[in-house]
C-alpha cells in the first residue's frame, strides 16, 4: 500500500512514484479521494461525539449540522489545495534547479500530504488533534524527499525549494480549514 510506503519507506517509494506514468484523475480517485478523507471524517466524527472542535483560537462547541457541513467542505477544499500546491510546486521548479512537469507536480503535492491526512485520526478525540497535527510535520520531510527526487531539485537548493512549498502549503491548508467558516 502507497500509504504504508511512504510513511516508513520514502527512500524506495519516492522513485517508484517518480517512474510511473500517471493521469491526475487517477491520483485524485485511486489516492486523493480515500486518504484525503481521514483528517476531515476523523474531525467530524470527534466533534459529533463531544460536540467540541479543536481551533487555533481554542475549543469550539459545534452542532451536529455544522460538524457535517464543515467535514465536507474541508474535504472538498483540500482538493483544490492539492491543485494549488501542485500548481506552485511546478511553477517555481526552475527557480530551484527543477523541471517542471505538472502530472509531477501533483504527485509530490498528494503524497508528500499523506502524514497530514493519515494523523489526523488523532481529531477523532479532540484533544489529541495537536498530537495528529504534530506527526503531520512529517509531511515536510516527504515533501523534501519528493521534490528531490520527482521534480528533480537538486541537493543545493531543494531545502530553499521545500522551505517555500511548506510555508504555501501552511497558507492553503489555513484557508481550506478557515474558508468553511465563513459558511457555517
Amino acid at each position: 500500500m502507497r500509504t504504508r510506503r511512504l510513511l516508513f519507506q520514502p527512500g524506495a517509494e519516492w522513485p517508484a512514484i517518480a517512474g510511473e506514468f500517471a493521469k491526475p484523475a487517477a491520483i485524485y480517485r485511486g489516492f486523493l479521494l480515500p486518504v484525503a478523507a481521514i483528517a476531515p471524517l476523523a474531525e467530524t466524527l470527534g466533534t459529533i461525539v463531544f460536540g467540541v472542535r479543536r481551533t487555533i483560537a481554542g475549543p469550539l462547541t459545534v452542532t451536529l449540522m455544522d460538524a457535517l457541513a464543515y467535514g465536507i467542505l474541508t474535504y472538498t477544499l483540500s482538493f483544490a489545495g492539492v491543485y494549488a500546491l501542485a500548481w506552485l510546486i511546478d511553477v517555481l521548479a526552475p527557480m530551484f534547479g527543477g523541471q517542471r512537469n505538472r502530472v509531477q507536480a501533483l504527485k509530490v503535492a498528494a503524497y508528500a500530504a499523506t502524514p497530514y491526512w493519515v494523523f489526523g485520526v488523532c481529531a477523532i478525540i479532540p484533544p489529541l488533534t495537536l498530537v495528529g497535527r504534530v506527526l503531520a510535520l512529517y509531511s515536510i520531510y516527504l515533501l523534501w524527499r519528493g521534490l528531490a527526487v520527482v521534480m528533480k531539485s537538486p541537493k543545493d537548493k531543494v531545502a530553499a525549494y521545500t522551505l517555500v512549498i511548506a510555508m504555501a502549503g501552511v497558507i492553503i491548508t489555513l484557508f481550506v480549514r478557515a474558508i468553511p467558516y465563513i459558511f457555517i
